[in-house]
Formats: structure tokens, sequence, C-alpha cells
């Protein structure tokens, strides 16, 4: 049995339990919308402008952890949401973004609103910088499979926006229906890696053992939803915890182990925290050059003389800038959830005669002039 692509299309959303598509109308992509009207299970958001959707559609997928969908015309419409889909990609925010495209059989000729100032056929390449991947659909019965590439693509690992170009008559084409089942039998979700014992144990034992340590959080906690297994963590074995932009809110500002924000926007008291701890977790975050002052070593971080364990999802987020001398890429709830279960199980209790050395030194430098930097 054969129907459009753009039904096809629809229902593959709505299997996907895709509640909300995010864009606005243009004749590339009137099919789409034709068929969304159909729908009783997605509501289309319409905007007076692709960069508004772009923004909504980010912030409807920080809200729900899934990717969410913007739906855009060609190339102006493309290039005003490349903003809001840029934002998304550098806070790893997951987003499929399916554009319209002009018909296969007018590439090349420029007609209404085609970029192709110096290649025909490659509006897609304005988002290759910034997205994860982009794919255009040269052929109708290639859609299934690339769609589902692309929700996948776009929730694992480090999440990020992807783009799916498709040209405005693939829409119109039908296709096989069988093409669309097959991938619905594929995985939803993929296990995401743990901690082995090994390793969980030499974490424990260098953190117990440690003199002036501080975890340092980045946004990945926040995007991983481990923010209450981190604090839990935090308290059991008392650590200071600092932050970065991104990473502000994982901990309430009054809460006492804070130390708060490094970096450019850091104060001199937190950065000399960070800089004279002998052991420093860091949870979800890259290491930006924002939040380690340039990688001055003289200001927030030396590695080393300071030793650091990393654990983020995205492998090409470790030993990027800084010397880590324990690395490890796994899923920050389950991290943690094992860190938790080794300290319970071993009874283990921080060294409390240098950690109260190490949390007067921060209770002195909280009861100065914090704000002033010398």
């Amino acid at each position: 049995m054969k129907d459009l692509i753009s039904n096809q299309l629809v229902k593959y959303l709505e299997a996907r339990g895709v509640k909300h598509v995010f864009g606005l109308c243009g004749h590339t992509n009137i099919a789409v919308l034709a068929a969304l009207s159909k729908s009783r299970k997605i509501k289309f958001v319409n905007t007076r402008h692709e960069q508004i959707a772009a923004h909504a559609a980010d912030g409807y997928a920080r809200a729900t952890k899934k990717a969410s969908v913007l739906l855009s015309h060609l190339s102006p419409g493309l290039t005003n949401a490349a903003t809001g889909v840029a934002n998304a990609a550098l806070d790893s925010i997951p987003m499929v973004v399916i554009a319209g495209d002009v018909p296969t059989h007018y590439y090349g000729k420029h007609p209404h609103q085609e970029v192709n100032l110096h290649a025909d056929a490659s509006q897609s390449e304005i988002y290759r910088p910034f997205v994860k991947r982009v794919w255009r659909v040269d052929s109708p019965h290639l859609f299934p499979e690339i769609l589902e590439k692309a929700f996948a693509l776009a929730e694992s690992g480090r999440p990020g926006p992807v783009l799916v170009d498709v040209p405005m008559d693939i829409f119109s084409k039908e296709i096989d229906v069988a093409l669309w089942k097959q991938v619905q039998l594929n995985a939803r979700a993929v296990r995401k890696p743990s901690l082995d014992d090994e390793t969980a144990e030499k974490i424990v034992r260098q953190l117990l053992a440690a003199k002036t340590p501080v975890l340092y959080v980045g946004g990945g906690i926040l995007l991983a939803d481990a923010a209450e297994e981190m604090r839990e963590f935090a308290e059991r074995l008392s650590l200071p915890v600092a932050h970065t932009l991104m990473g502000k809110g994982a901990l309430p500002d009054d809460h006492p182990l804070i130390l708060g924000m490094t970096g450019f926007w850091g104060t001199k008291f937190i950065n000399d925290k960070c800089k004279g701890a002998d052991w420093i977790l860091g949870l979800g975050t890259r290491f930006s050059e924002a939040d380690c002052s340039s990688w001055e070593v003289k200001y927030t971080f030396s590695f080393p003389p300071t030793k650091l364990i990393h654990i983020d999802i995205d492998p090409s987020s470790i030993s990027k800038r800084v010397k880590v001398d324990v690395p490890i890429v796994g899923n920050l709830p389950d991290v943690l959830d094992e860190l938790q279960k080794l300290l319970e199980a071993s009874a283990g209790v921080p060294d409390a005669k240098a950690l109260a050395t190490w949390w007067k030194q921060i209770d002195e430098w909280r009861g100065k002039d914090c704000l002033k930097y010398d």
C-alpha cells in the first residue's frame, strides 16, 4: 500500500509521541501542514517569525527533555531560524529541524527564494557548522530511514539539533507504507553507559583521601536530570560545589556547600578555591573558555598540580583543553548512583580533619569581601 510522504511523516511523528510542531507556513512545506491539519494528536504552533519558532522549540525541548520538531520554509525561513537553532546546539538541546526546499526539478534554476549564489541545491550547508548532522532527502524511499536516524542522533550522546532538508516535491511523493512500518520496529531509547566497579572504587578512594576537593558542575547535570543525585553525593562527602554558567541552578545559591560560578564571572574567592583544590570531580562540563578564565593557569584551574576526574556523556568533551587524570564517558545519573551505592556499601567517610581545615579556609573567605578581585 502507498501513501503520501507528508501523511506518513505526520503518522510517524504521532507514533514517536510528538505533540507539538513549531514553525511557519510556506509553499515548500504546505503539504506537511495539510497533513498536520488532520492530526488529532499534534498541534502546529504557528509563529510570526522563524526565529521565534526556533526559540520556542528550544524551550519546549528543555522542558520535555525530548527532541522538539521545527518545521521551516526554505532559504529565508531557514536563515531566520538559524540563530535559535544555533543557540540550541551550543546548549546541547535536542531538536529535529525539517526544512522545505525548492522542488528537485528546479535545482540550479534559481526559482523563488532559492539560495544558490555559489552552489546549487545546497541551502542545507548553512546549518552544517552548528548542527550535529545535515541530511538532504533526494530519494523518497530514504526519508523514513533518514528521519529515524535524525531523531536518534538528536537525542543521543551530547544532544543537539539536526537538519533534514526536503525538496517540496518529495513531500507530495507516494511511498510504500511498509518502509515507515519497518523503522517503527527500531528501539526508541538506548541504554547509556554507566561506570565499572574498578573505576568507581578509584574515584571514591581519591575523593575520600582528598584534603582540598571540589565538585565542579556543568550544564550537563541539568540536561541529564541528575541534580538531585549530585546534591546527595556532595552532601555525603561534604564537597564544596562550584559551577559553570550553564550549571547554575544545579544546587541552590543558598545551599551551604555552594561556592558559586567560576571563570570570567566568578570571584577571586571561587576561582582561588578551584585553583587550590588537590582533586576536582568535573560533572557534565566542557571546561569552556569563559568558565576557565581563558585557560590561564594563574586564575581558575591548574591541571596539574590539581588532579581531575572528568565525567561526561560526550567523549569529545574530555581532555579537550585540560589534563584529565581519570576520564570517564558515562550517563551522569547512573554514574552518581553507582558512586553513592559504593559509598553506602563501604561506609566510606571523608577525611574529616582535612575537610575541616578546607572548610575553615572557605568560611574565612566568605567572611571577607568575596566580590573583590585584587
